[in-house]
């Protein structure tokens, strides 16, 4: 199951968490991006209730994050 979680930090503190959020084994990337957000991730896990304790047990818990919105994927396609 994935899920993706986007995030407002505080200002200057994105290098930081990025950091941060690659220590966590379900996260599966990390983006710096310009908009509504500063950061999206995308994490992996076997269950919804396990991506719900990440980001309620680890992600939200890093210093310097002030929000988080989280859309799980109900369908993906990748591209070569």
């Amino acid at each position: 199951m994935e899920a993706i979680v986007f995030l407002n930090v505080d200002v200057g503190s994105e290098d930081e968490v990025m950091e941060r959020l690659r220590q966590i084994d379900e996260v599966k990337a990390v983006y710096f991006v310009y908009g509504p957000y500063d950061l999206i991730v995308k994490l992996e896990a076997p269950e919804i209730e396990k991506i719900r304790a990440i980001v309620r047990e680890k992600v939200r818990k890093i210093e310097g994050i002030r929000s988080t919105t989280t859309l799980i994927v109900a369908k993906s396609h990748t591209t070569r």
